[in-house]
């Protein structure tokens, strides 16, 4: 079949027989008629055509989609949108990745599904292993930059990416696919739909599919399963419509050991990797330096394949002594989760004038990512209350004389309810008005019950003390690291004029959402002061703990100090208009502008740092101007963006405790361009390219922390971090890829190839990622010309000339130390972590359609 490229603007774009599928329903209405010009099949280039929006949006659909490699998850294929770079760990798609937007991380870019928000409650991070099947995903739309009118969101500073499920053909219709391919891969796909079961045209479809590999380096694996649903019924013949859809995933992943620049340095020496006293801004660590040689070995630094655990017995062992320890064994570093939704959407048309749709869901979240502590038995963590019994015999040996090993992971268990309604109106042929309404409310619960090991050292439940046996102290206190519970709760109004002027050759959007959003936080555990946000979950009296009061909110703190458990509530309101316009100069010819603010509330993390949190939302202003030229072989647009943003707030992971961090890093601007250009030079041919250009600096110096000596004279300081002028981290100045596609008869050829410019690994640019390029290739033979209908044999093949790269950024604020001359500090380095990209990896899918 023919494979094409659909180009919006400033992005892949929309096919002229798939109407433009926004977030909610409502939307989706709305921007049918910005997209649903020039639709004959001649006109564009083979296929591809530009939309007349006036936001800078991207669609890929699954023409496109299908080309891609089976169970990928769909933040990959969107890599081919100018503005847009997701790495990730794994060449399959269910082990994570990063995603970025013009400079927006994964936390400021809201990801919905049918409409439905799917970022975390809590730190609004994406989950990319957790995404619907490929084959059910009917089209992919992104906004660059900005959000719509009714996204429902707390979180999207700027940039949505949104996936619509497949309807369902009017025929009975199945289809099975099997693949296998380099690690151990195999999946396996199945998708039945009834066709139109009645006279008013029901149909219901179900799916399933499994997916297990190996990880390309180190021990352990992933495995992946899915189930889907869908019933979809048709209202008359005027596009009105009520769907119910169900989803479930269950993921059950080995983490791949990320290598930090602390543990380069321990492979290849000091003078590879600089001692973090010889690195600065100035003179900044450039791991480009890694020969051949020290790359091949990177993929031998891995989790352990085994724990090594002291046999028990009378006497003291030590878990974590020399010679035994699992910190860094492969069953204790994993990422489990479950995951699901229940989905409904409507549209109904209550006049001629006046249309109502109704969208609502159900969401629920368990997941965790891994974790190991060792606890001494005669601890006074272990005696609780109880301090005149000597301890808890935790490993059964007969004495409280050990150090014992636990499973410690930090559990999210999050149900979150949404329902969102508009009511559009149109005033004539040429006006339209809509107002919409969002509901959205997650209760998140944050845990840390420990959990026993068994004698191999791997976990008795993935979920440790919470689906597992309790691990108990003295008095029966369940031991855990954290115990929390959030609510999130956003209430939404937005309203939005549409207009069309001058021969229909302006387009006018004119929009305002107002979100009003509210957390309420209850810390069941003490706090540790200082600013940290870490939890210590104990039951010994208060008498022996240092507990200071919740209004002193800074230092200096007594050693050890804590925060009693605390409630509170933040209630944080915005209004952010939006507005743009489109203009055809001639018959090939139009312009667009747009501009959008954007919010971001603080995330759960902030706020549960100590009891009384000053913070101020991180809000945005985007503003876009593009052109565009169509003809009937060159399709051609270029666009130029601006966003400044205040209060930014960056997140990165910390592997060994399991949980994100945030830091804030003031002002931040950032600007740049992106371009793309299709050619058809014949009728099987399709050649595209992109490429985008990203200054985005940071414009203010970041605290770190007071110097702890001083010259003669003088007194301690604030410690700032020079990071006024630099460049955001993970964030490649330069992105510039494309792709070939040709048919011959029964035979789909396509290759793609993106290079991404260098990205700094600290806010003070003082670690760099060197620049990589990728290419990936795919080759089908479809069997439809024989009778056999959606049928073909399809090898991908990723990363196809084995280019070693480092994908996944874990960043930080900076590597080397920072001191004022003439005064004493203690170390202030951070350690930043880097995932190594997935090597050369080729896979084969057969489908059999029925």
């Amino acid at each position: 079949m023919k494979t094409q490229f659909y180009f919006g603007v400033a992005a892949i774009a929309i096919t002229a027989a798939t109407p433009a599928f926004a977030q909610s329903t409502g939307s989706i209405i709305v921007d049918d008629e910005i997209v649903v010009t020039a639709q004959k099949s001649e006109d564009g280039v083979a296929g591809i055509v530009v939309p007349d929006a006036t936001k800078a949006r991207g669609v890929i659909t699954q023409e496109l989609i299908q080309t891609q490699a089976a169970g990928q998850t769909i933040l990959n294929t969107i890599n081919l949108i100018p503005g847009v770079n997701f790495t990730q760990s794994d060449a399959y798609g269910s082990s994570g990745g990063n995603i970025r937007i013009r400079g927006f991380d994964g936390n400021r870019i809201s990801l919905t599904f049918d409409g439905f928000p799917l970022n975390d409650s809590g730190n609004y991070a994406i989950f990319s292993n957790q995404q619907l099947d490929p084959e059910l995903i009917e089209q992919v739309n992104v906004n660059l930059g900005t959000t719509d009118v009714d996204s429902p969101t707390a979180s999207a500073a700027g940039g949505t990416v949104n996936y619509r499920t497949i309807n369902g053909g009017e025929d009975i219709a199945a289809k099975v696919s099997a693949s296998a391919g380099d690690f151990g891969y195999t999946r396996i796909f199945g998708w039945i739909s009834s066709g139109a079961f009645t006279d008013s045209g029901s149909r219901i479809w179900v799916s399933a599919s499994q997916a297990k590999n190996d990880k390309f380096k180190g021990p352990g694996g992933i495995n992946k399963q899915q189930y889907n649903a869908r019933f979809y019924q048709p209202i008359g013949d005027n596009g009105d419509f009520i769907s119910l859809a169900g989803h479930y995933n269950q993921n059950r992943n080995n983490f791949y050991r990320n290598p930090s620049v602390n543990d380069l340095r321990t492979l290849f020496g000091a003078t590879t990797i600089p001692l973090a006293a010889n690195v600065s801004a100035a003179n900044p660590l450039d791991l480009s330096v890694l020969s051949g040689t020290q790359q091949d070995a990177l993929f031998n630094f891995e989790n352990d394949a085994t724990c090594n655990q002291p046999v028990k017995g009378p006497g003291a062992q030590n878990y974590g002594g020399t010679g035994f320890t699992c910190t860094n064994f492969y069953g204790v570093r994993i990422n489990p989760s479950n995951t699901g939704n229940a989905r409904f959407n409507s549209r109904f048309t209550l006049t001629d004038k006046l249309i109502f749709t109704a969208d609502a869901s159900f969401q629920y979240v368990l997941a965790n990512g891994g974790g190991y502590t060792t606890l001494a038995e005669n601890s006074a963590l272990a005696k609780g209350s109880v301090t005149t019994r000597a301890g808890v015999d935790f490993n059964g040996d007969g004495d409280v004389l050990d150090t014992v090993g636990f499973y410690t992971p930090n559990n999210t268990n999050t149900r979150r309810y949404t329902a969102i309604m508009s009511l559009i109106y149109d005033i004539n042929d040429n006006h339209r008005v809509r107002l919409a309404y969002t509901f959205d409310r997650a209760r998140h619960r944050q845990t840390g019950e420990w959990g026993y090991l068994n004698s191999a050292g791997f976990p008795q439940s993935p979920f440790g003390g919470r689906n597992g046996p309790d691990v108990l102290n003295a008095d029966g206190f369940q031991l855990q690291q954290r115990d929390r519970l959030s609510i999130a709760l956003l209430n939404q109004v937005a309203g939005q004029y549409v207009g069309k002027f001058l021969d229909e050759k302006l387009r006018v959007e004119i929009g305002v959402r107002a979100p009003f959003f509210q957390r309420d936080l209850n810390q069941y555990c003490y706090t540790q002061t200082g600013g940290s946000g870490f939890a210590t979950c104990t039951s010994q009296l208060p008498a022996n703990l240092v507990i200071v009061p919740a209004t002193q909110l800074t230092g200096p703190f007594p050693a050890n100090s804590l925060y009693a458990p605390f409630k509170a509530q933040y209630k944080y309101n915005k209004v952010l208009p939006n507005a743009g316009l489109t203009y055809k100069l001639t018959d090939n010819v139009s312009a667009f502008a747009s501009y959008a603010k954007g919010f971001s509330a603080p995330r759960t993390d902030n706020l549960y740092r100590q009891p009384v949190v000053i913070v101020t939302p991180e809000t945005t202003d985007a503003f876009d101007l593009g052109m565009r030229y169509t003809s009937g072989k060159i399709q051609a647009q270029a666009t130029g963006w601006y966003i400044q943003y205040q209060n930014r707030i960056v997140t990165s992971f910390d592997q060994a405790l399991g949980i994100s961090v945030d830091r804030n890093v003031g002002k931040v601007k950032s600007y740049g361009i992106d371009a793309n250009i299709a050619y058809s030079p014949i009728r099987d041919l399709t050649l595209y390219t992109f490429a985008s250009y990203n200054s985005s600096k940071l414009q203010q110096d970041i605290e770190i922390g007071r110097t702890t000596g001083f010259p003669t004279g003088g007194s301690n300081i604030t410690i700032f971090a020079p990071t006024a002028g630099k460049y955001v981290t993970e964030t490649p100045k330069w992105t510039v890829g494309g792709r070939a596609s040709v048919d011959y008869g029964p035979v789909s050829l396509g290759a793609q190839v993106k290079y991404v410019s260098k990205r700094f690994a600290t806010d003070v640019n003082d670690v760099v990622a060197p620049s990589y390029t990728t290419v990936d290739a795919n080759a089908r033979f479809s069997f439809a010309d024989y009778g056999m209908k959606d049928t073909f044999f399809q090898i991908n093949a990723t990363n196809l000339f084995n280019r070693f790269y480092f994908g996944n950024i874990s960043t930080q604020i900076n590597h080397g130390n920072i001191c004022p001359t003439g005064y004493t500090c203690a170390a202030n380095g951070a350690n930043p972590n880097f995932s190594v990209g997935a090597p050369r990896t080729i896979m084969g899918t057969l489908q059999i359609g029925f």
